[in-house]
């Protein structure tokens, strides 16, 4: 026959499955309760000491105790059910609600809208690269641009200098004549330079010197 303690445990367990559950609060009174029941376990044992049938007293106290005991533990296992399948219940409806209709319809939409703008993002792409190459097109229809000028190559009026005028193809008649008399005009001196010094050394004694050459042709 179970003692009153285990009988008020399986009542009170009773009430509270009767509600809704906190199983906070459950296992803070389970372990409440097996406080309590070492404790009585404790002072039933002390008592039993004290009296005359020490042995059938324990026995008693001790049969008391693992009754209670057991009765918690039930309950923890009905708590521990109870919770499995709560968190079960909430997974299934995260499931559920994200397969639902409305999910599924805003899921569609997403991505009908992420299709769209990588559409349009491509399209842009496209059109900067048509006009870059409608760009190149038109400059290779159009030819290679003149050269600007240099500054300062400049004609009279300010326009650009022709680069033929500036090219030299050689001195003219008259120049190559100047070149010409300058030329003989420095062999003559470089003639009566040398006459002079010969005649310098003849009267030191000395014997001439090897001929200058002459200087070099324009």
């Amino acid at each position: 026959m179970k003692s009153f303690a285990v009988l008020a445990l399986a009542l009170a367990a009773a009430a509270v499955h009767a509600q809704a559950p906190d199983h906070g609060a459950e296992r803070e009174r389970i372990r409440t309760e097996r406080a309590a029941a070492e404790a009585r376990y404790t002072e039933a044992q002390k008592a039993c000491r004290a009296k005359f049938a020490v042995n059938d007293c324990l026995d008693k106290a001790t049969r008391e105790h693992n009754e209670v005991e057991r009765e918690l533990k039930r309950q923890e296992r009905v708590m521990n059910e109870a919770e499995r399948k709560r968190n079960a219940a909430a997974r299934q409806r995260e499931i559920d609600e994200r397969s639902s209709p409305e999910k599924q319809r805003e899921a569609a939409e997403k991505r009908a809208r992420a299709v769209e703008e990588q559409k349009g993002r491509e399209a842009q792409a496209a059109e900067k690269a048509a006009k870059r190459a409608a760009d190149e097109a038109r400059r290779e229809q159009q030819g290679p641009r003149a050269p600007k000028a240099p500054h300062g190559a400049s004609g009279p009026q300010g326009t650009a200098r022709d680069p033929k005028a500036a090219a030299s193809h050689g001195p003219t008649a008259e120049e190559a004549a100047k070149n010409r008399a300058d030329y003989e005009a420095h062999l003559k001196e470089a003639e009566q330079h040398k006459a002079d010094v010969i005649a310098r050394k003849a009267k030191r004694g000395k014997p001439p010197a090897a001929d200058l050459p002459p200087p070099p042709r324009p």
